[in-house]
């Protein structure tokens, strides 16, 4: 072998270590760091992944605990939260399970990587493609399918619903819904009185000043528009303990009961 060759193939090895020695020190992306702390906090059984148009991400599965069941409860937590949130969506997770439901909590499009002021159609666009991905999951399990949101992800699917981009639920329901936004939180409440959904709207008095900002134009608008099939139900008391998560537990199933669930 020639001296020139050598010292080719020699430099092709060289630059072939240096890519592969940067690749292993690259950063893990938020959402690699944010996976990693859900599985340290949850049974490797109950975690796995589905995927979307723009790739793979993670969902917790739990299987209904009684003899019958009535389908899948898709649990989307708020644009910064991840799905083992403690207020609410952790203990619906494993409570909705001794109601008949299967629970299906999604990961949402990390925060990190968008601002919802600036790249809130790509950010929507993500959230809808991985709501896809669930609801082909959730058909698979049979039975009904519904939807449990907070915040502003909630104030998202209710745009997706509304425009047909999402395929509707058989019932929605809405933790603390807002838009950081006084008009778009405003407009918010005529998309809630537009779609048809049955749709329960929990709020709590400590929620933030644009959750409970247009709780009385909600009302309004829904009643304008004949929307019969929903209700508003507002919370006091201590924030996220023991005794909220029971209340809003117990405001779910009744109210899924009441209408046919």
């Amino acid at each position: 072998m020639n001296k020139t060759l050598h010292r080719g193939l020699l430099w092709l090895l060289v630059a072939a270590v240096i890519q592969i020695t940067a690749a292993a020190q690259q950063p893990p992306s938020i959402q690699q760091l944010w996976q990693r702390d859900v599985q340290r906090q949850i049974l490797a059984s109950e975690v796995t992944e589905l995927t979307s148009a723009t790739g793979s991400f993670m969902v917790l599965q739990r299987q209904a605990l009684t003899s019958y069941t009535k389908g899948t409860a898709i649990l989307v937590p708020d644009w910064a939260e991840r799905p083992v949130s403690p207020d609410y969506l952790e203990p619906l997770r494993v409570q909705l399970n001794d109601h008949g439901w299967h629970t299906l909590a999604i990961m949402v499009p990390p925060p990190a990587e968008f601002s919802l002021e600036q790249d809130a159609t790509t950010y929507q666009r993500l959230l809808a493609e991985r709501m896809l991905a669930a609801f082909n999951e959730a058909k698979s399990q049979g039975g009904n399918i519904i939807i449990i949101a907070k915040g502003s992800n909630a104030a998202l699917l209710n745009q997706l619903f509304t425009t047909n981009q999402l395929e509707s639920p058989a019932a929605f329901i809405m933790l603390g819904v807002y838009l950081a936004d006084v008009d778009l939180n405003r407009e918010l409440a005529g998309l809630i009185a537009q779609q048809s959904i049955p749709t329960l709207d929990i709020s709590h008095q400590r929620d933030n000043r644009f959750a409970n900002a247009n709780l009385g134009l909600r009302q309004q608008l829904v009643q304008r528009n004949l929307k019969t099939n929903y209700r508003q139900r507002q919370l006091s008391g201590t924030f996220y303990n023991e005794d909220i998560n029971a209340w809003v537990l117990k405001e779910i199933t009744g109210w899924l009961h009441s209408s046919g669930l």
